[in-house]
């Protein structure tokens, strides 16, 4: 019987079309590149092996990566047939860990001593003028960033974390769509390019949740919300609260919401016709087209209890490398909320 031992890839957005491998006979998976490099890893006939760095070879050596010990090894090419392709029985089985490159060095140059507002204008020095997506462009872009790790062909709803199919592209209100987390009317810019398109507060979402969060404030709330329609419905993690128009997000994602919220401030200052965003301990009524949000004190609490995790670091590194080629400096050095908010 085939076996799937080694499954991590970061060549294709799909993470299912990709430059394999399969094994003619036992092979064994060496720490580098060399006849005499130790074993850490034995490959039987019939197993399929994911290559990485799009196929990088040294001294006739495939580079893969061998989760079982979650290290980086070598197999000798002669000993495997190569293939492109959709990897057979891979769907559903596919065994998934985040990658991300070091800040870059010098990106943050200038802000070792700063605090409170001249911290946060350098920072918009920094993150500003980056390229810009049309929203339509977004769906494509999203497949990549907010994937479900448990399975690369689908996206987790960032509220409900449902596990979506990439596919179901709004789908006539059943599938999953694109949450501007800064809600687009607290401050009137929709889906323009700028603030309505920036990856760094787009999320993918089911659209019965994604509707019901509507605009409201992020705070402590009391209902669990239970989705009731859609291909994607049930009971979520996140709460609501009509009276006082609240969202709380699920526990896992409290410190994600904080942080982009923390960017949109940071990044839009209301330079260039761009809307100049702050943030509130206020509760906006439904109706406001005012340029702030809130609540700044339970943001505060929750990038606390909420730290940085290996998701944020991944699609923060995305973003960076591939789109918008700039970062979200909270994700970073999660110390900046202190250093301009306190706390």
């Amino acid at each position: 019987m085939k076996r799937i031992i080694l499954v991590f890839v970061l060549i294709s957005c799909s993470f299912l079309y990709a430059q394999y491998l399969q094994v003619s006979r036992s092979a064994i998976i060496k720490e580098e590149p060399f006849r005499d490099s130790a074993q850490i890893e034995k490959a039987q006939k019939g197993d399929y092996l994911v290559l990485l760095d799009n196929g990088t070879r040294q001294n006739g050596y495939y580079k893969v990566k061998a989760l079982s010990f979650d290290s980086t090894g070598w197999i000798y090419r002669t000993l495997v047939r190569r293939y492109i392709g959709d990897i057979p029985g891979l769907a559903g089985k596919i065994g998934f860990s985040y990658h991300f490159d070091p800040i870059p060095t010098g990106y943050y140059t200038g802000t070792e001593k700063l605090k409170g507002e001249d911290l946060k204008n350098l920072l918009n020095e920094i993150i500003k003028d980056h390229k810009e997506y049309s929203y339509d462009k977004l769906w494509d872009i999203l497949k990549e960033t907010d994937l479900d790790p448990d399975n690369p062909s689908n996206v987790i709803g960032l509220y409900s974390g449902f596990s979506m199919k990439s596919n179901d592209e709004y789908d006539n209100g059943k599938g999953w769509n694109r949450e501007h987390v800064w809600a687009k009317s607290y401050g009137d810019f929709g889906t323009k390019m700028g603030a309505g398109t920036d990856l760094h507060h787009l999320r993918a979402e089911d659209v019965s949740t994604n509707s019901a969060r509507n605009n409201r404030t992020f705070a402590e709330s009391e209902k669990p919300y239970i989705d009731k329609s859609g291909t994607y419905s049930g009971l979520t993690p996140s709460c609501t609260n009509d009276e006082n128009w609240t969202w709380e997000p699920r526990d896992e994602v409290k410190g994600d919401v904080a942080r982009m919220l923390f960017y949109m401030v940071v990044r839009y200052e209301g330079d260039n016709y761009e809307p100049d965003l702050e943030l509130t301990d206020t509760i906006n009524d439904k109706s406001s087209k005012l340029p702030q949000h809130g609540k700044l004190s339970e943001l505060l609490d929750w990038h606390t209890e909420d730290p940085v995790d290996d998701s944020e670091k991944y699609r923060n590194h995305i973003i960076f490398k591939k789109y918008q080629h700039n970062r979200n400096p909270f994700i970073d050095h999660p110390e900046f909320v202190t250093e301009i908010w306190g706390g």
